[in-house]
């Protein structure tokens, strides 16, 4: 029974060739479940389609480089492998990945390697990634150094080599492997990176250049931006090991060797960056940009002028930091010079260094104007006297005690100097920048008035009617402000400013057009402002522009705040203003005056500008005429009144000038006349 119960059971079991088959088909079933669980998981992580560039607008002045625009706000250009150079091919292998083209994704020796330094510390410290897990990190996954994210990665490895080609891997991962920054914008693969720092296409490296490139992809912020040493010993291991390997020959590797490291270019450090910031923005509002490929286009930017400007900035700083140790490190400035004529911005500068701060304190800065906001006050009693109210620049004006009802009490504005000066006449209270006579006037005119003339000339920003309004206490920028001032220079007619060069070769995108000229005051006012201030440049706040040699030639007003918080200067010719803020970022007094922080940044500027090209004289347009005037009591001066002190008043045609003097020789000459009359009768 038992013999055929075993007889049974062996007759019961399957024969082994029927095992062999049955375990081959159910190997076989599950390897294809595994497989097209691969493929179907694989698809989830897809590499970006070939070719896909991110759009860069690259920005001239005439022919030479200003910086790059990054729409997208990545630095990224597509090239084929089989058009990248075998040498930096190459020079990428051997710095990352030595045998790529024989793993399957995952480099087994270096991962022993690796696991054993990691298992020794007790913690992820060295990697052993290749190729292919870079990129899976990079597209796929955050950089946090866990156990769980390199699994992670090794799997999406995995995956990426089973879905895609060797070739394709390579290519994907040359175009997007993380290079570093261009100030905020990240900068990725060789391409972009061979640009952006060498100035070149990847077809031109020289082998030195792309074994450096090579060498920072490991710490590339570190490496190609500052620590040069670390960055030479990188480059040589990569050119030493490609001699190794046989990729180049004993004398190129020793002549790449002895070559220095490459120079940055000017894509690397933007030749105007808060400019380049201007430029795109107004790209934003007033054209649609690409959304792949190159363009080019034409700025307002004259580099001559943007170099002075930036050297007066520095000179300028260090000078007040000296001076005053404790400000060291906090001071601000910024400039802006515009063409009047058409509103183009020659040269600007934000602040004291990009990198530091890329806030544009010439753009969005709103701080007080202070005193340099008076000419728009007697630009407004200029216009008021055009429809037969106001002053002429030869009215007499009372600098004596003033009380004002305000809000909360009584306001009583007090000169800088702390006096009273009696009567002055409208040239002497702008050139000395008198407190008093400016908020009389604006009390006259009513504060409502002098806010209209400030916003018609260029002010964007709200103003409060009020009577301290005729000391600068609204808050407004050094656009707005040197806008105001580019106005007078224009003749009373208003342009938009803009850093973007008319596109005369038809070349560039299709911009919006700007906004065209108004005329905001009469050319005669305009004119009256100006001519009063080319006396504040010769006898006034602004005498100190001697130094450069300015003071006949330009015309400008000086501008400090209430505790010397904000120091300012605006000064100009027919053909060009260039204007100056000078402080700190937190508000907090700078303890200086405008004449003393602003005028000194602002002298070298306009003397650069006014060597390069000579400046239009200051011409009176039609319907203004030029007299002789005492500029204390501002009655014209003749035969019979002289004048210790005359001045060439500007006037409006047809102004009724006061009569009489009080010299002796008039009163003589007088009495002698009454006596003579007196006879005949």
């Amino acid at each position: 029974m038992k013999d055929s119960r075993l007889v049974r059971r062996a007759h019961a079991m399957p024969r082994p060739s029927r095992i062999c088959r049955r375990s081959g088909a159910a190997v076989a079933l599950t390897g294809a479940v595994l497989v097209a669980g691969l493929a179907l998981t694989s698809w989830h992580y897809s590499l970006p389609e070939a070719g896909a560039s991110a759009p860069a607008v690259r920005l001239y002045a005439g022919a030479q480089p200003v910086g790059v625009i990054y729409p997208a706000h990545r630095a990224q250009s597509w090239v084929p492998l089989n058009r990248i150079p075998p040498s930096v091919v190459d020079s990428v292998l051997i710095a990352e990945d030595r045998r790529f083209w024989t793993h399957a994704g995952v480099d087994p020796v270096a991962v022993v390697r690796a696991l054993q330094v990691n298992l020794k510390r007790g913690e992820l410290r060295q990697g052993a990634s290749t190729i292919t897990q870079q990129l899976a990190r990079t597209l796929f996954l955050d950089t946090r150094r866990t156990w769980a994210r390199k699994l992670r990665e090794t799997a999406i490895s995995l995956m990426l080599e089973f879905r895609y080609s060797k070739s394709r891997i390579l290519e994907t991962y040359l175009n997007t492997v993380y290079l570093g920054q261009i100030g905020d914008v990240p900068v990725y693969g060789l391409p972009a990176a061979a640009r952006h720092f060498l100035g070149k296409d990847l077809a031109a490296l020289e082998i030195h250049e792309a074994a450096w490139l090579a060498g920072a992809i490991r710490a590339p912020n570190r490496l190609l931006a500052g620590a040069q040493a670390e960055a030479r010993t990188r480059r040589n291991e990569v050119l030493v090991a490609m001699q190794e390997q046989g990729l180049i020959d004993p004398r190129t590797a020793e002549r790449a060797l002895s070559k220095a490291l490459p120079r940055l270019s000017p894509d690397a450090n933007r030749v105007a960056p808060y400019f380049v910031d201007v430029v795109a923005a107004e790209l934003g509002r007033r054209t649609q940009l690409p959304t792949s490929g190159e363009i080019q286009i034409q700025t307002t930017l004259n580099l001559s002028l943007q170099r002075a400007a930036e050297t007066a900035v520095r000179d300028g700083i260090g000078r007040i930091e000296k001076a005053r140790p404790h400000l060291a490190g906090r001071v601000q400035a910024a400039v802006l010079a515009i063409e009047p004529a058409s509103g183009e911005i020659r040269a600007l500068v934000g602040g004291r260094r990009y990198g530091d701060s890329s806030f544009n304190r010439a753009i969005r800065a709103a701080r007080q104007p202070g005193s340099i906001f008076k000419p728009f006050v007697y630009l407004a009693a200029f216009e008021a006297e055009r429809r037969g109210q106001g002053l002429t620049p030869a009215s007499v004006l009372a600098d004596e005690p003033l009380s004002v009802r305000a809000a909360g009490g009584n306001w009583e504005p007090r000169n800088m100097d702390g006096r009273y000066h009696g009567s002055v006449t409208v040239r002497r209270a702008l050139e000395q920048s008198l407190n008093i006579p400016a908020v009389r006037v604006a009390l006259d005119l009513g504060p409502r008035r002098v806010a209209d003339v400030a916003h018609a000339v260029g002010i964007e920003r709200p103003l409060a009617p009020v009577p301290s309004l005729a000391l600068g206490t609204s808050e407004v920028t050094l656009l707005e402000i040197t806008s105001a001032f580019a106005t007078l220079a224009n003749g009373g007619s208003r342009m938009v400013p803009t850093a973007l060069a008319l596109d005369l070769a038809g070349t560039g995108p299709a911009l919006a057009a700007l906004p065209p000229s108004t005329r905001a005051v009469s050319p005669e006012s305009a004119f009256m402002i100006t001519h009063l201030l080319r006396g504040v440049m010769r006898r006034g706040t602004g005498a100190g522009s001697s130094a450069w040699g300015l003071q006949e030639i330009t015309a400008g007003k000086t501008g400090t705040t209430d505790g010397l918080r904000d120091a300012w200067f605006v000064g100009y010719t027919p053909d060009l203003v260039v204007g100056v803020w000078v402080g700190l970022d937190d508000g907090s007094p700078i303890g200086l005056t405008g004449a003393q922080a602003a005028l000194p940044i602002w002298g070298p500027i306009m003397q650069m500008a006014v060597r390069q090209s000579a400046p239009a004289p200051f011409r009176p347009p039609p319907g203004v005429v030029l007299t002789s005037v005492d500029r204390v009591t501002g009655r014209p001066v003749s035969f019979w009144c002289g004048s210790d002190d005359a001045v060439q008043e500007a006037f409006r045609e047809g102004t009724v000038l006061p009569e009489g003097c009080d010299s002796i020789v008039q009163t003589g000459v007088n009495s002698v006349l009454d006596g003579v009359q007196k006879l005949f009768r």
